[in-house]
């Protein structure tokens, strides 16, 4: 699977999806509710609205179940999770058990390293098209690599010149979850 669609895929599942936190079958007793205005929860942190894994939850629950809940959200919410969704469910099998590993990589790590994720993602989204152009290569690039090979290409002095130390960061973080080759 290619670094992008990889990091749109991985994406899918690490991205908060707010109000799946409690899920269908995992309601909080209604002393721990948060007050709910039309679209979910108001006045929770997002954290707290965020479940486990998102995305999952979404594909577990019925037609009817999920229906009920997209229905729920803010439309621009709703096309979101709906795109995400489709997305997911266009990967070919092989492309969802990839991803699945990667998620069960992201899921075993400590929280610190997987917050550490999270932030590559969201300052690699905010990369003008050209440099997410000049990562997505590299990281494919780091992706392929040993761990102590990656180390030592991230050492390098045409690594060091060639990018930012915001890039270097941002590729630190999203090739944490590389398998060991």
């Amino acid at each position: 699977m290619g670094v992008s669609l990889a990091a749109a895929v991985l994406a899918i599942v690490l991205l908060p999806v707010p109000g799946l936190a409690w899920g269908h079958h995992n309601q909080p007793p209604p002393a721990e509710r948060a007050p709910r205005g039309p679209h979910g929860p108001r006045n929770t942190p997002l954290r707290q609205q965020l479940g486990p894994a998102p995305l999952e939850q979404l594909r577990r629950m019925s037609p009817e179940e999920r229906q009920r809940f997209l229905d729920g959200l803010p439309p621009r919410q709703r096309a979101n999770i709906e795109r995400r969704l489709r997305n997911y469910e266009n990967l070919s099998p092989q492309e969802q058990q990839r991803l699945q590993r990667a998620y069960d990589r992201f899921r075993q790590l400590p929280p610190e390293q997987q917050n550490a994720i999270r932030q590559g993602f969201r300052g690699f989204a905010q990369l003008p098209p050209d440099r997410r152009q000049a990562l997505r290569e590299e990281m494919r690039n780091l992706r392929s690599m040993t761990p102590a090979d990656r180390r030592k290409r991230m050492a390098s002095r045409e690594f060091q010149n060639q990018y930012t130390p915001e890039e270097r960061q941002i590729m630190d973080q999203m090739t944490q979850l590389a398998p060991n080759r």
